[in-house]
């Protein structure tokens, strides 16, 4: 208890610094302990340095099924006026997908927009007041088929937040949803949180809780309205050394999940994972992704 207590005195000055993340995002430090590095793919990212201060990544993925490797390039840019090409990309096929942002037009606003050469272009505009809230608004500008909208405050260890997305259909409002959060953080301790989703008819609450420096726990439980299901998942992270993560996660359905990563020098980093299917029955699933730069 003596341990506990030293950690929360001494996150008292850091929740107060803390920024509102997105609502989106509100518990993802979290959910990224149960869906990062258990991939079932094969991948190998090359980051490399451009001119001018801009960046080029080749992602390859290896389709053990076709036996054959797809490759996408893309390449990222930003300008000390605040303007960034976040991405642009041209997939196998020719694809061609743009991300861009805009930022130091005003105190606090960040504007984007996500596209591609055929059926999507999203308009979006994020708004953050310090220590105090983050608001969203995200519309399809191409098809105008739909408007979401998101609003998180904070204040010392707890957050909340909500969504509302609209379908659009004909210059109307042709469906609605909404979603609620809530959490309680204490940084390099704990975090736990709430979420209704799809209009009250999905709930979920998950944990992380930091054992010692290298142990974390956490857990996840769901609940479906409509099926009356309950799912749950269990997850262990131990950072055995600074350049060494070991992760296993388990859930209600026997599912069983491990993953190892290590660091190596000069920004190269690899990730092997395994899955294995409840009670044996079926193919295990392997994956490998590779990083470097």
């Amino acid at each position: 208890f003596d341990q506990v207590y030293r950690k929360l005195s001494k996150s008292i000055i850091i929740i107060g610094n803390m920024s509102i993340p997105v609502f989106k995002d509100f518990d993802k430090s979290v959910t990224g302990i149960f869906n990062d590095d258990f991939d079932s793919k094969y991948t190998l990212k090359i980051k490399t340095n451009g001119p001018f201060g801009a960046s080029v990544t080749t992602n390859s993925t290896y389709d053990i099924a076709a036996s054959k490797v797809e490759s996408k390039i893309s390449t990222k840019y930003s300008h000390e006026s605040g303007f960034s090409l976040d991405k642009l990309e041209i997939s196998p096929k020719g694809k061609i997908t743009t991300e861009i942002s805009l930022t130091k037009a005003a105190p606090g606003l960040k504007l984007e927009f996500k596209g591609d050469d055929s059926e999507k272009g999203d308009l979006s505009l994020l708004y953050n007041i310090p220590k105090l809230a983050t608001i969203t608004a995200d519309i399809d500008a191409l098809k105008l088929s739909k408007v979401n909208t998101s609003v998180a405050v904070g204040h010392g260890p707890f957050s909340a937040g909500a969504n509302v997305d609209l379908t659009l259909a004909k210059g109307s409002i042709s469906g609605t949803k909404f979603g609620l959060g809530f959490g309680y953080t204490v940084p390099k301790l704990l975090f736990a949180g709430l979420r209704a989703n799809s209009s009250l008819s999905e709930y979920s609450g998950l944990f992380s809780y930091i054992l010692r420096n290298d142990i974390t726990f956490a857990g996840k439980v769901s609940y479906t309205k409509k099926t009356s299901a309950i799912t749950s998942e269990i997850a262990a992270v131990y950072q055995y050394d600074p350049n060494l993560t070991l992760k296993f996660k388990t859930t209600s359905a026997g599912v069983i999940n491990a993953s190892v990563k290590q660091d190596f020098e000069k920004k190269f980093s690899v990730v092997g994972s395994v899955e294995v299917p409840s009670g044996l029955n079926g193919g295990f699933k392997f994956g490998v992704n590779a990083v470097l730069g």
